[in-house]
């Protein structure tokens, strides 16, 4: 049984129906919206998902659409689909992320082997990803000094060194690291060090990803 959530978006309200039908039937939880404005006004997807996504829409494409979630930092799967087949076009929604191209009318058996797929991938990325945005609220708790000694610890500081380098008494140092430790979790350096330093999702380091929590690491 399929698990997640999908979204469809699609100017056609007859496909949009047999889709939400088709996808109810196998005990998916399913949107569809005919207005993408709609679909691109909703806070960032926080579950395991597919989104299914038409090529042409009123007001924007579908590939507009489809940059329009990248900026956003979206991360979940899409599989584009379209009335008419066009290689350059496909291409084109592969390299924005697209997952695959169909050409409607779409199998049912083929559509939901591609969505399931899909959700069972995405549901790692979701997971990595609410353990990333975990840690980067513990560090927006952080003082300015206490990110100044986390910085010393991830340099390989010891206390007197790093004291010597901000300016404050070792007594100081040993306070900040107390606090450092109690907000972000951990009970040593090594373990700090590790959580902060490599994103589970990609290798970037928490400290470093722009992203704005919900969003993948750019």
């Amino acid at each position: 049984m399929l698990k997640g959530a999908v979204y469809i978006i699609d100017d056609d309200p007859g496909l949009n129906a047999s889709l939400v039908a088709l996808f109810h039937s196998v005990s998916v939880y399913v949107e569809a919206f005919q207005d993408p404005q709609l679909f691109l006004a909703l806070p960032n997807i926080r579950r395991p998902a597919c989104i299914i996504l038409d090529v042409r829409l009123p007001g924007i494409s579908g590939l507009e659409v489809l940059e329009r979630m990248c900026e956003k930092g979206w991360s979940s799967p899409v599989l584009m689909i379209s009335g008419h087949a066009d290689v350059a076009l496909a291409m084109r929604a592969m390299r924005l992320g697209a997952i695959d191209f169909l050409e409607k009318p779409m199998n049912d058996s083929i559509l939901l082997g591609i969505v399931q797929h899909s959700i069972v991938k995405d549901t790692g990325n979701v997971q990595c990803e609410l353990i990333c945005d975990s840690i980067r609220k513990k560090l927006t708790t952080l003082t300015e000094r206490e990110l100044s000694v986390l910085q010393c610890l991830i340099l390989g500081l010891q206390n007197k060194a790093a004291a010597s380098q901000m300016n404050l008494s070792v007594k100081a140092i040993e306070g900040h690291r107390t606090n450092l430790f109690h907000k972000m979790g951990c009970a040593s350096p090594a373990e700090l060090i590790k959580l902060v330093s490599i994103c589970p999702k990609l290798t970037a380091s928490p400290l470093t990803c722009g992203r704005q929590f919900g969003k993948i690491c750019s």
